[in-house]
């Protein structure tokens, strides 16, 4: 009995980890080096082709795998599935006299009743802490607007990763942790 009841346990759990729904949806790539074709939803599977940056793909079904969500395509004639996270509503043509940085990791910070590290004191609407662009650097994120870089960050944040100022506590945990289109403003 104990054995029939691990089975059965089991087989909810992989089922609640792994699902897959019918969509329809045309995305843009956006991941600068290609975005890889697998034969399975898991990094570790096969890689199928190179979907060059920037290119209009049509999803035809999501599937969540544990916490990673990827899209099912056909590309060169090829079924395959691509991770989600690096897919987005446009072409980039849309932003023009911006350079594309990629799917940024943001989190979100508040006051500490210190300065920035340029010195400034941060303002909600305008300042963002980030270890990999310089001081005075004005981004565009997709769903927030623009920001400049005033801050830094802890030392382990990487080079794509980047922390909004907002005004409170309360404002940080309802933006939580999100990945988000971002462009510098050349």
């Amino acid at each position: 009995m104990k054995q029939i009841l691990k089975c059965v346990i089991v087989a909810l759990v992989l089922s609640i980890m792994s699902s897959s729904v019918a969509y329809s949806d045309t995305r843009y790539t956006n991941a600068n080096g290609g975005l890889r074709l697998r034969a399975s939803y898991s990094t570790e599977s096969e890689i199928l082709d190179v979907i060059p940056f920037n290119s209009e793909v049509d999803i035809f079904a999501i599937v969540v795998n544990g916490f990673e969500t990827w899209g099912k395509i056909t590309y060169n004639g090829q079924t395959g599935y691509v991770a989600y996270q690096y897919l987005r509503e446009y072409a980039t043509e849309e932003h023009e006299g911006m350079r594309y940085l990629g799917n940024w990791h943001f989190t979100a910070y508040t006051h500490t009743g210190s300065v920035c590290a340029n010195g400034n004191y941060p303002s909600a609407g305008y300042t963002i802490a980030c270890n990999s662009l310089d001081f005075g650097t004005q981004v565009y994120i997709d769903g927030i607007g623009y920001r400049t870089v005033e801050d830094r960050g802890p030392g382990w944040l990487g080079s794509d990763w980047a922390d909004i100022f907002c005004d409170s506590y309360d404002e940080c945990v309802a933006f939580g942790s999100q990945h988000l289109d971002v462009w510098v403003v050349e």
